[in-house]
């Protein structure tokens, strides 16, 4: 016979795991099957003006995509729709990511907002950030 050691916690820790078991199962059947894991790749990219993001958005039209900035966060959000049934070919599989999707961007301190601009061209959202320009000149102060 073997000596197990007690512990009192195990049965309240499988009672959670069975709860948890029941809600996971419930959100899989309550979410619609056309909702994916849709998670744009992002490039970004530095010059002496501005700086640049170009996000991958294949198959989203500019008009499901919203940019906002919230004191220095930029926020890129919309939705990849599913492709409309064709009923002349038969999938077997979609390995095609879609559905809602949200990126977040923490801006550097200077730049300006006020002339964030934004192009969507080929599937690529090109977004370009200027930087505030900054005088970097000697001057004397006289003082008073």
């Amino acid at each position: 016979m073997s000596v197990k050691r007690y512990e009192p916690f195990n049965d309240i820790r499988k009672s959670f795991d069975l709860v948890n078991t029941i809600i996971n199962t419930i959100n899989e059947e309550t979410k619609p099957e056309q909702t994916s894991d849709f998670r744009p790749k992002v490039n970004t990219r530095e010059t002496n003006e501005s700086y640049h993001l170009e996000v991958e958005l294949p198959g989203v039209k500019k008009e499901d995509v919203d940019i906002n900035v919230d004191g220095n966060v930029l926020s890129i959000s919309g939705e990849r729709n599913v492709r409309e049934e064709v009923k002349d070919e038969d999938y077997q599989k979609i390995e095609s990511p879609y559905g809602l999707f949200s990126r977040s961007f923490t801006l550097p301190e200077k730049v300006d907002t006020g002339n964030i601009e934004a192009g969507f061209e080929n599937g690529i959202l090109e977004i370009s950030i200027p930087k505030l320009k900054v005088d970097t000149s000697s001057k004397k102060i006289e003082i008073k």
